[in-house]
């Protein structure tokens, strides 16, 4: 080749040109290889979020994150790999230096001319560096730019990077729907859910939100569109105060309305969880479940006023599982909650039906109240009543809060009632004494004892009223609106019977009646005390039958010394036949003290027997000043006596661990002797009784033969009229 030669300058100016050249050629590299750097970067992070963002569908704060993120990383990115390189100095001699390292025919004269051309060393010979720019100037024209740069590895890299933005516009043309809500959720920071082929949808959510009782079983329902494809399998993760924990739900039916449900339930919720379900290739994020303190009860007041009848006037029952009132009252209710209410109702529902007692509606502008109140009308029946209450969470009481009024009618009085000192038969002139109490709920207004004649085969009488009429003899003392009435035994009501004008050989039934002053319907109350059936004897029939009993109190009597004569006998004889250190003594004692508290409690029965056979003679009329005294003086008075006072003393005795066999067989003696003395009286006048009982067989006698002789007369006077 020929050596052309140039002018110093004109060398100088062929290199710098190359140089420049390569200058350029080294910012477009730069500048192909950031861009390529930028779109394939770009195109792997948008494909990244893409499909992080399927797979997830994070909160929009997260997806916010990843995109200041991948924003981020793109500038820093640019920044590094454009920006500084652009701004970065390319002297001459740092290019020279480059294009030698390619091209080895410049043997370090580029270099040297570069360095040296523009500002020649002192030192240097003119010549020398002309020719060294010449040789520099002649080889110029060899140089290959293109083979100073990695081409081929940034080729590749811009071909990545156009190839990443490709498939991001491929997405934006095959699939504009994706790309519309990639831009949506990503870019926008939208919560438009990702189209899916699984399409699942919760129930009861509000804004991803369930609010719960404390305690309450919740029931999660999702239901699937059979339009589209429906898993084969749901699961629940839910996260408490835990780790995340996976349930499967199971499929609850058929398709129905185009879905397909699933659901599971979540058993007594006390604590705050987080939901997230899966089904297929659909995701539900972002659920929670808030548990919150249901609306309760915190005071009920339910007031009744009492009917006029009563008396009127307010009352307030305490509450209760069963709330009595007076039947006729006027019922209000008023429940107070624990919480603000959006809704409550009181439901009373009797055999009637359904009725609204009360019932409260939040209005908006309006701050929520807290109670609500009604009235329940007139109690006439059993009401059961049910409070329901939402407060403004939207949460509702589990059950209603319930309780049971009952309408308590007015009762009909009550009479305790009987009859003092008469046993089954009485005197045409008796009198009946009549004890007891008579009480009512509310009040009595009256009261009377009720004589009613009773038919009999052999009534006498034919000028008396006919059976079946009865007799009322008000009480004075019963009305007045007083619920009780006591009739004591010294204040006896009493009946007399003579002004009836009974014969003997009747009956009559004695009852009494007493109303109270009801004013509802069907009106007062009237109740009847037992009904105390009476045969009307003479007075020597009555006596006769008082004397029976006489006989029958006196046997029992004597049985009762007999038994304790027995015992008494059993200790005075034990000391001879017991052996020593035997404990039959002390039994004997023992036994002896037994009797002896028998004959304690059946001697004082025995005396109040005597006392109420003194008391039928009084009220029968028959009570003679020798009766009385030989009933009560000699008989009853005695034996009370006794039963009061010896035989509980002897009793006693008997029970001293260190009493003495002899002393007791003495003090047994002296009350067996004050009971047989008392005996003996009952023998006595028994006899006088049977005597007495003698005599008026003989007056007995006497007055058939005088009726039958008149019989006699009457029949010889018809027989002499009707002879010829």
């Amino acid at each position: 080749m020929a050596t052309v030669s140039h002018s110093p300058s004109d060398g100088l100016a062929i290199l710098r040109g190359l140089l420049a050249t390569v200058r350029r050629a080294a910012r477009r590299w730069v500048w192909i290889e950031a861009l390529a750097w930028v779109g394939l970067c770009g195109g792997a992070v948008f494909w990244a979020l893409l499909a992080f963002d399927w797979a997830v569908e994070p909160p929009p704060a997260v997806r916010g994150i990843l995109l200041v993120a991948a924003l981020a990383g793109l500038a820093w990115l640019l920044w590094s790999k454009l920006a500084v390189r652009l701004a970065a100095p390319l002297d001459d001699g740092q290019l020279a230096m480059i294009v030698e390292r390619g091209h080895p025919a410049f043997r370090d004269s580029l270099a040297t001319a570069i360095d040296l051309g523009p500002r020649p060393h002192p030192e240097c010979d003119p010549l020398l560096l002309g020719r060294t720019i010449d040789e520099a100037a002649a080889v110029a024209p060899q140089v290959d730019v293109a083979r100073l740069f990695r081409g081929g590895s940034i080729r590749a890299l811009a071909l990545a990077g156009v190839a990443a933005t490709a498939t991001i516009a491929g997405l934006a043309v095959a699939r504009p729907a994706v790309a519309d809500v990639f831009v949506r959720r990503v870019l926008l920071l939208r919560d438009d859910p990702w189209p899916r082929r699984t399409q699942l949808a919760v129930e009861g959510f509000t804004d991803g939100v369930l609010k719960v009782a404390r305690g309450a079983d919740v029931d999660i329902v999702v239901r699937a569109d059979a339009t589209r494809a429906v898993p084969r399998v749901v699961d629940l993760r839910t996260r408490g105060a835990g780790r995340w924990q996976t349930e499967r739900m199971g499929m609850r039916g058929g398709v129905a309305d185009g879905t397909q449900a699933f659901g599971h339930m979540l058993r007594g919720v006390t604590e705050n969880l987080d939901l997230e379900i899966r089904g297929g290739d659909a995701r539900i994020r972002g659920l929670a479940i808030r548990v919150l303190d249901a609306p309760a009860v915190a005071d009920l007041r339910i007031t009744y006023t009492l009917p006029e009848y009563l008396g009127g006037g307010r009352r307030e029952a305490p509450p209760a599982r069963l709330v009595q009132v007076p039947r006729g009252s006027r019922l209000e209710i008023a429940a107070t909650s624990t919480k603000p209410l959006r809704t409550a109702r009181i439901v009373a529902t009797s055999t009637a039906g359904e009725r609204q007692v009360a019932a409260l509606e939040a209005s908006a502008g309006n701050a929520p109240a807290s109670t609500v109140a009604g009235d329940a009308g007139v109690i006439d029946e059993d009401l059961a009543v049910a409070i329901t209450l939402e407060d403004t969470d939207g949460l509702g009481n589990r059950e209603p809060i319930g309780f049971l009024v009952t309408a308590v009618p007015d009762a009909a009085p009550t009479l305790a009632l009987r009859l003092r000192g008469i046993s089954t038969a009485v005197t045409p002139r008796a009198r009946l004494p009549v004890v007891g109490a008579i009480s009512d709920d509310h009040g009595l207004v009256a009261g009377a004892v009720v004589v009613e004649r009773v038919a009999t085969a052999d009534a006498q009488a034919a000028a008396a009223p006919p059976p079946g009429a009865a007799t009322e003899f008000p009480i004075a003392r019963v009305g007045g609106g007083a619920a009780l009435v006591d009739i004591p035994a010294e204040n006896a009501e009493t009946v007399a019977l003579e002004p009836l004008g009974l014969s003997t050989g009747g009956r009559i039934a004695v009852a009494v009646r007493a109303t109270d002053g009801c004013g509802l319907p069907p009106g007062p109350n009237t109740a009847t005390s037992d009904v105390w059936t009476l045969a009307v004897v003479s007075a020597d029939e009555l006596m006769a039958m008082l004397e029976a009993r006489e006989i029958l109190l006196r046997r029992r009597f004597e049985s009762v010394v007999a038994d304790l004569a027995q015992a008494r006998d059993r200790v005075a004889a034990e000391p001879a036949v017991a052996a020593p250190g035997d404990d039959e003594e002390g039994f004997a004692v023992g036994r002896l003290g037994e009797s002896a508290a028998r004959a304690a409690g059946e001697t004082g029965e025995i005396a109040a027997a005597f006392r109420d056979i003194r008391l039928e003679l009084d009220n029968n009329a028959l009570l003679t000043p020798e009766l009385e005294s030989r009933l009560v003086a000699r008989i009853a008075d005695p034996l009370a006596a006794v039963a009061a006072t010896d035989l509980p003393a002897l009793a006693a005795a008997c029970r001293e661990r260190d009493a003495a066999p002899a002393a007791i067989v003495e003090r047994a003696d002296a009350v067996l002797a004050r009971l047989r003395a008392i005996l003996d009286t009952m023998i006595e006048l028994e006899s006088y009784n049977e005597v007495l009982e003698l005599l008026r067989g003989v007056i007995k006698t006497q007055e058939e033969i005088r009726a039958e002789t008149l019989e006699w007369q009457k029949r010889r006077a018809r027989e002499a009229l009707e002879r010829p």
